[in-house]
């Protein structure tokens, strides 16, 4: 995969992979990240998804890997920037300097969520929203509940007043973070309505009512995040858009935990990476439900 700076309409530079099959593609997918995961976690599967004829597009966000400022001590990045100005350019960056169109959004949990604040939806073919939820803590399991809660109102606002941003790889959640951003990111997740107090306060609107791209939501059967409740809970900000809701049997394909994550991981992919790529195939949702 060739490296990329994507430049966005407010000027921030966004570190970008893309990759392209040698004999011609059958389509293009962009994979957009998770909170605090780097676009290189994405690459085996990347790879798999070149192998089967797709071009694929990773990138960062802004205030991760590549994306990052050099001091993250003063980054003033906040979460919904993610959305209104990094989905965006990464769809502009395919479209207007790689002529394509027709594209599949596979976005891991955020990069799903915000998919609602792009604009040139007219370029997607249609959403994979996998693991995708509704990310309020109190509609999590019991024995996490607890977990969550010590990191929202003990553990974040500790660390970040101690180090000056959120030092997330020391607790084990992933990439570390810009105050802004986690605390934003505890803001939705401390609330059961999640983000629509921010749509309604700053966009007028109380879901991504203008969306109407076909949403096909897969959540695996082992994610204590997207589950049941927040899963279906989430399609809910999208109440225009054709959409088919799944739960993955992982159980099915492997005895190991798959989770919130896991799915891209390298020693998945005799099991569990056909099956993805099955759904990412599957025929377009035709109604809003």
């Amino acid at each position: 995969m060739q490296h990329y700076f994507i430049v966005a309409e407010d000027g921030q530079r966004l570190s970008a992979l893309y990759g392209c099959p040698i004999n011609g593609a059958i389509g293009t997918i962009v994979l957009s990240a998770a909170t605090g995961i780097k676009k290189e976690y994405y690459l085996s599967f990347s790879h798999y998804l070149i192998q089967q004829g797709y071009n694929v597009l990773l990138y960062d966000y802004r205030g991760i890997g590549g994306s990052a400022a050099t001091d993250i001590r003063r980054s003033k990045v906040r979460l919904q920037e993610w959305g209104l100005y990094d989905m965006n350019a990464a769809l502009d960056f395919l479209v207007n300097e790689k002529g394509l169109t027709a594209i599949t959004w596979l976005g891991h949990s955020m990069g799903a969520q915000l998919v609602g604040f792009i604009r040139a939806q007219q370029h997607l073919k249609k959403v994979i929203a996998l693991n995708a939820a509704l990310g309020y803590y109190g509609y999590f399991p019991l024995n996490k509940r607890v977990e969550i809660w010590l990191l929202w109102y003990l553990a974040a606002p500790l660390l970040t007043s101690v180090y000056g941003y959120a030092p997330m790889k020391k607790i084990g959640w992933g990439e570390n973070l810009p105050t802004g951003i986690l605390m934003e990111w505890r803001s939705w997740c401390t609330n059961k309505y999640y983000f629509r107090a921010l749509l309604q306060d700053k966009f007028q609107s109380d879901s991504f009512s203008q969306f109407t791209v076909p949403i096909h939501a897969v959540y695996c059967a082992d994610d204590y995040i997207a589950n049941d409740i927040t899963a279906p809970a989430f399609m809910q900000f999208y109440p225009a858009a054709p959409k088919r809701i799944q739960k993955l049997m992982t159980s099915e394909f492997t005895k190991e935990p798959v989770g919130h994550s896991g799915i891209f991981r390298k020693k998945f992919s005799l099991c569990l990476w056909d099956a993805l790529l099955s759904i990412i195939e599957a025929p377009i949702p035709t109604h809003a439900a």
